[in-house]
């Protein structure tokens, strides 16, 4: 696998590296309550499926382990924060081609009790690698993969617990096009998505207004899928992941990272990691812009985050 950072940084930025994580992880899924972020499921480097959960602490770079969940080990899951409760849920547990392999749980939980609640199961079968937005009462969830690529997208009403179907008005052709593995959150009380992998790494950025999606500018630089990304209260940033030019090219692992600003459609080019990661994490705390864990470029579990200031 190659790694793609030739290009200089447009920022003058400081990578700092975080305590390593007793148990690193790939295809985890993180969020951020009070300050603090939580690591869930994932594999570890044998390839076994996890459902614990863990707490990384910026204040005194520690990591504690929460426990087991009452949730299937898997990979792929999603997650979103609303008034401090973590929806979570869907990702993918066994092989591919089978159907109770893409799993349709939904689940509250309450980092401050540890309260978990099963909520009502996700409407279809498209949930490895689904993207969630956060509104002012509900949720977004859709853009999983099951079998083929789609593009189906869901609104979860959280006051009554009910999935809606969300009918976006785009065409078999149209913009923006189905994929795999994109990456997307809400910033600004907007929500944009883009990346992914449809026959091959793509590019695409667009906003979603709960109805409809507009298209913005290109996520500039390779073209990726398994990215990651996070927002702060101004910026969007979207880091490494894995380049395919087509469906018999070799991989070319990323390790860099971008920052959208949606307030003029504009990216700039921020930092380069220390090495490339797909199927990571990426988490914001504050001002801290946190990315790692996930895998490097020989396909080795990172046990590090990587952070700097905004």
């Amino acid at each position: 696998m190659l790694l793609s950072c030739s290009q200089q940084p447009e920022l003058d930025v400081t990578l700092h590296e975080s305590a390593v994580m007793p148990s690193p992880r790939a295809s985890a899924v993180s969020f951020v309550v009070d300050d603090k972020a939580y690591v869930f499921a994932g594999r570890d480097s044998s390839g076994m499926y996890l459902n614990d959960l863990w707490c990384y602490d910026p204040a005194t770079d520690e990591w504690t382990k929460i426990g087991a969940s009452p949730m299937r080990a898997r990979v792929n899951a999603t997650a979103c924060v609303k008034d401090d409760k973590v929806y979570i849920g869907l990702g993918f547990q066994g092989k591919h081609g089978r159907d109770t392999s893409y799993l349709r749980d939904w689940w509250e939980y309450i980092p401050a009790t540890h309260q978990w609640t099963q909520l009502a199961d996700y409407p279809n079968e498209y949930t490895d690698c689904a993207t969630c937005f956060v509104g002012e009462n509900e949720l977004y969830v859709g853009y999983g993969f099951f079998w083929n690529y789609r593009r189906d997208m869901f609104r979860y009403d959280i006051a009554t617990n009910r999935w809606d179907s969300i009918d976006v008005g785009v065409s078999f052709q149209g913009y923006p096009t189905r994929s795999f593995g994109g990456t997307g959150c809400t910033c600004q009380k907007r929500h944009f998505m883009g990346t992914g992998y449809y026959r091959q790494s793509l590019d695409w950025w667009a906003e979603f207004d709960g109805q409809h999606w507009s298209k913005r500018s290109a996520v500039p630089g390779r073209a990726r899928t398994l990215a990651a990304s996070t927002a702060t209260n101004k910026y969007i940033y979207v880091t490494a992941g894995i380049h395919y030019g087509g469906i018999t090219t070799d991989g070319e692992v990323l390790r860099d990272i971008r920052r959208y600003n949606p307030e003029d459609d504009r990216w700039t080019y921020v930092a380069v990691l220390p090495q490339g990661l797909i199927n990571h994490n990426c988490f914001a705390i504050g001002k801290r812009v946190f990315a790692g864990l996930g895998e490097n470029e020989d396909w080795k579990i990172n046990d590090k985050l990587y952070w700097f200031e905004e």
